[in-house]
């Protein structure tokens, strides 16, 4: 017997199916959310420039590199525009890179170092300092503790500890938002192939974006009216911004494929009530 036939089980089938259908879309657009945002270096990249991440970046390592002036008895001026910001924002992207490359994720300090040692020449030459009162030694120190301080804040927090398994889920992740696009619509081109009224395919297709949709409205909604994002706190000014302005942008994405789906199932809605009529004409 071919059940896609029965009338019994007919509307049964194609309810399980349509809730099926409706459970890929959702894991699909999460999924591709997560790719295209947080398994993403683009999406890294494109935050960091349109915040104030590398202002308030450059601001926290001038105040830590400050503190080890004071304590080398060097003048805070001696630190004004030490931090380049075209270096630092190139050094962020570039570990930024590595890190969704599986290369090392160790900094290129060379031009920071470079930078240091040129300030210094030109402060002891300024403050007509005998060249031979500073000793190599006590410069490589202060070198080698600026760079540690610059090296610690380009990095993000937490990144060096999650690189392998991010990179693991990534080929996963590209897999399921293929398999799982691909069921959804084949539940859909059968359910509107094997129903004879194609307004009730239509209809049970209908209902999977609509549910999926709303699901996913659901979640930015919350979020963005609890105020959840605003109230988080990671360490420094910077890392918090940065953060804020990820977690922002990843739910504004699942806020616009969720108008999507519901744009589209209001298409449909209004496809099914068209043909309906036709069908009971």
């Amino acid at each position: 017997m071919n059940i896609t036939k029965n009338p019994k089980f007919k509307p049964v089938m194609y309810t399980i199916l349509s809730f099926i259908m409706g459970i890929c879309i959702l894991g699909c657009a999460l999924l591709a959310t997560a790719r295209f945002t947080v398994l993403n270096p683009d999406f890294y990249i494109d935050r960091l420039t349109k915040t104030d991440y590398y202002a308030d970046l450059g601001d926290e390592i001038t105040e830590s590199l400050v503190d080890i002036g004071n304590a080398s008895g060097i003048d805070e001026s001696f630190f004004n525009n030490l931090v380049d910001d075209v270096t630092l924002r190139k050094d962020v992207e570039n570990y930024i890179t590595a890190f969704f490359s599986g290369e090392s994720l160790k900094i290129n300090t060379s031009e920071f170092q470079k930078t240091i040692r040129t300030a210094l020449d030109n402060y002891i030459s300024r403050k007509s300092i005998d060249p031979s009162t500073v000793s190599e030694s006590s410069i490589n120190n202060f070198v080698k503790e600026a760079t540690n301080i610059y090296v610690s804040n380009v990095q993000l927090k937490y990144f060096s500890q999650i690189q392998k398994s991010v990179l693991g889920y990534i080929p996963k992740v590209n897999i399921l938002i293929f398999v799982t696009a691909l069921i959804a619509v084949a539940i859909a081109l059968f359910i509107f192939f094997t129903n004879e009224w194609k307004h009730i395919a239509i209809r049970h297709i209908y209902y999977s974006t609509a549910s999926a949709g709303l699901f996913l409205l659901i979640i930015p909604a919350i979020v963005f009216l609890s105020g959840m994002i605003s109230k988080l706190t990671v360490l420094t000014r910077s890392l918090n911004d940065m953060y804020t302005a990820m977690l922002k942008a990843v739910f504004i994405v699942i806020l616009v494929i969720a108008v999507l789906l519901i744009v589209i199932s209001a298409a449909l809605w209004i496809i099914h009530s068209s043909m309906r009529k036709k069908a009971s004409s």
